[in-house]
């Protein structure tokens, strides 16, 4: 599914990481902040970050993800709730997503219920 109508021009790929939780970190317990987070470690826990998470290749995420734009190459088991989300080719995601604008690559892998929400264009 895709929907480009409503895209932002400001991908958080070219916007700057603040915090890499690196591929030998395994982290247990939530996470919340304003900036963007990059994982490529196991996170055992919800990530709530106002500006974006990508989820690395070598991720596993087991909690909830929440934020405005969500990138995931890794897996995700868990609830996604964002106004922008790509799952990647290499992602997986087990779980609900309530998303404004979705974006599943070709070899990209959901299991769950999805709701999109319309937004009102300005």
């Amino acid at each position: 599914m895709r929907s480009s109508k409503n895209r932002s021009n400001h991908s958080i790929e070219s916007q700057p990481i603040e915090t890499v939780i690196g591929t030998s970190i395994i982290f247990k317990g939530d996470i919340k902040g304003e900036d963007i987070i990059r994982i490529d470690g196991t996170i055992e826990g919800n990530i709530s970050l106002s500006k974006g998470i990508v989820i690395g290749e070598k991720a596993k995420v087991n909690g909830n993800l929440e934020s405005d734009r969500i990138i995931i190459y890794g897996s995700i088991f868990g609830d996604i709730v964002c106004k922008e989300l790509n799952i990647k080719s290499s992602g997986v995601v087990n779980g609900n997503i309530q998303a404004d604008n979705v974006e599943i690559e070709m070899g990209g892998k959901y299991n769950g219920n999805l709701t999109m929400q319309h937004t009102p264009s300005t």
